[in-house]
């Protein structure tokens, strides 16, 4: 039976590495926000976001901090909080059924409507995350091996596996699309979810004050099931890119919570602007080509490797920026599930061993290879030329393309099949979550759909494991992946968020990285200070 849920359930991961930032509250007054309180307010919060929406539609859209644009007006089954605590919200309450993470249960909360009135159900719930299963984005390979989704009753629904799961419940949070319910009004025409949204969220989306590519405007849902959880009656995010223009806005008042940038993070703590920071990104050279299609020496795990040993990492870091970038030489990050602290499993630096594995491969005098890249998530490709730069120590002669019209271009392109390489990074809590990215097929982690039978045995047991015995495995997998050197990890990279005064409950962890500014809890929903 489900386990009742009460309170916060704590995530199995949550004893390593919690990194819990809480927010600094500080002097840059804001011009929009107002003295609202939970249950009704008279204010705006205004949020910013690096680049546009990859879709409105949740069963398309991005993860990550681009949720926002999708949890403003969507709830999911499963809240995941700044803390990292899963936290009901349209589910009160889950557990597997049986043995082996393989059937999971969850059980609905009563008398919630979506935002034409109609109820939510379990029938409802089964028709939102069928709909995205078979609608085609990108998130969809992440969710686990889905092999049907039941009403057993009217409030109870059934994910069952075809092979063992154990973050079910992460899946049904607001950073996978799965758990995150649409109406039948918007299944009926799905192409409505570009213009207006169709969901049981605080807010609803406002297409007439809204500018495609520019700002996106949520106005109150009046029908809330919860409405103590709201402070504002308005949320609008506003797309700038730009790292000193998003500094400049939260300067003036413009912004109330925002994305910041290693490039401006010293002068917004001399202007006053609180700090939010929690480790995210994991930047890695993408080696899509293992087959050596494209570029034949890609073929060669010994170039693949000889790679990995050729990025000076801690001397990219400092020049990127020492307080927010540190040196990463596996998949994971430390303290996570799968880190392996024992020496020698990593790439540590070693042009000497990197022009070795070139030379044993046949490739001393090197190659030249394309790589795709972006400079939205790595502001000016900084990343990128670094790397490029490293890999001309062994000979090998990047040609950077780059892809400047945006993140869903950049992923459309990568995910084709014509380029050898890409620079993207990975995010993730545990081992499971992080392979669910790096090896889901026809992504632009993997987009030639590429297997290795070794690292598919070993996470089907790890899968089905717990404890220590699950541990052991990941780590095998870690260090398997390190091996065959599909994706060679560069850099990690904190998230930064300026906050201004007058907004509190703005939290971040290594479990959850990219806080939303709603919630179903009102203790954990972002509001005026006031």
């Amino acid at each position: 039976m489900p386990r009742p849920t009460t309170r916060p359930s704590r995530r199995r991961w949550v004893a390593v590495a919690a990194l819990a930032v809480a927010s600094v509250l500080s002097a840059c007054t804001s011009q929009s926000s107002g003295g609202g309180s939970g249950g009704g307010g008279d204010s705006t919060l205004q949020l910013q976001f690096p680049g546009a929406p990859i879709s409105l539609n949740p069963a398309l859209a991005g993860n990550g901090g681009s949720s926002v644009f999708t949890m403003l007006a969507y709830d999911p089954l499963i809240y995941l909080s700044g803390d990292g605590d899963l936290v009901p919200d349209l589910a009160t309450s889950w557990d597997y059924v049986g043995e082996g993470n393989t059937v999971f249960e969850m059980q609905l909360r009563d008398g919630v409507t979506f935002s034409d009135g109609s109820p939510m159900d379990a029938d409802a719930v089964v028709a939102s995350m069928e709909y995205f299963l078979q609608a085609g984005g990108s998130l969809a390979p992440q969710v686990g091996d889905v092999q049907s989704v039941e009403a057993t009753d009217e409030s109870t629904v059934r994910v069952t596996y075809g092979r063992p799961n154990p973050d079910a419940a992460s899946t049904m949070t607001q950073y996978f699309g799965f758990g995150v319910i649409i109406g039948p009004a918007g299944l009926a025409d799905p192409d409505s979810l570009l213009n207006a949204s169709q969901g049981t969220g605080q807010y609803t989306y406002d297409p007439d004050t809204s500018v495609t590519g520019d700002q996106y405007t949520y106005q109150r849902n009046e029908d809330y099931w919860n409405p103590d959880a709201q402070f504002y009656d308005s949320v609008t995010v506003r797309v700038i890119g730009d790292p000193n223009a998003v500094l400049s806005a939260a300067q003036t008042g413009q912004l109330d919570v925002s994305e910041g940038d290693t490039s401006t993070l010293s002068l917004a703590q001399d202007a006053g602007l609180g700090v939010v920071t929690a480790p995210f990104f994991n930047w890695s050279l993408v080696l899509a080509d293992r087959a050596g299609t494209i570029t034949p020496a890609l073929g060669d795990e010994r170039v693949r490797q000889a790679m990995g040993y050729a990025l000076d990492r801690a001397s990219i870091a400092s020049a990127l920026g020492p307080d927010t970038f540190e040196p990463s030489t596996q998949i994971i990050l430390p303290g996570l599930d799968g880190y392996v602290d024992d020496a020698g499993t990593g790439y540590d630096y070693d042009l000497d061993r990197a022009r070795q594995l070139m030379a044993e491969a046949g490739y001393a005098d090197g190659f030249s290879m394309t790589l795709l890249t972006q400079p939205i998530l790595d502001p000016n490709t900084a990343i990128s030329q670094a790397v490029a730069s490293a890999l001309g120590e062994i000979g090998i002669q990047v040609d950077l393309q780059v892809e400047s019209t945006g993140v869903p271009a950049f992923i459309q392109a990568g995910s084709s099949g014509q380029y050898a390489a890409l620079m993207w990074p990975s995010a993730g809590a545990d081992m499971a979550q992080v392979t669910n990215q790096i090896l889901a097929p026809g992504t632009v982690f993997n987009p030639f759909d590429t297997t290795d039978q070794q690292v598919q045995d070993l996470l089907g047991q790890a899968f089905a494991a717990t404890g220590q015995e699950r541990t052991d495995l990941y780590e095998q997998v870690n260090q398997r992946l390190e091996e065959l050197a599909w994706v060679v990890p560069v850099i990690s990279t904190q998230n930064i968020y300026y906050v201004a005064e007058d907004v509190t409950g703005v939290t971040a962890s290594v479990q959850n990285p990219n806080p939303m500014p709603v919630a179903p809890d009102a203790d954990l929903a972002w509001r005026p200070a006031s």
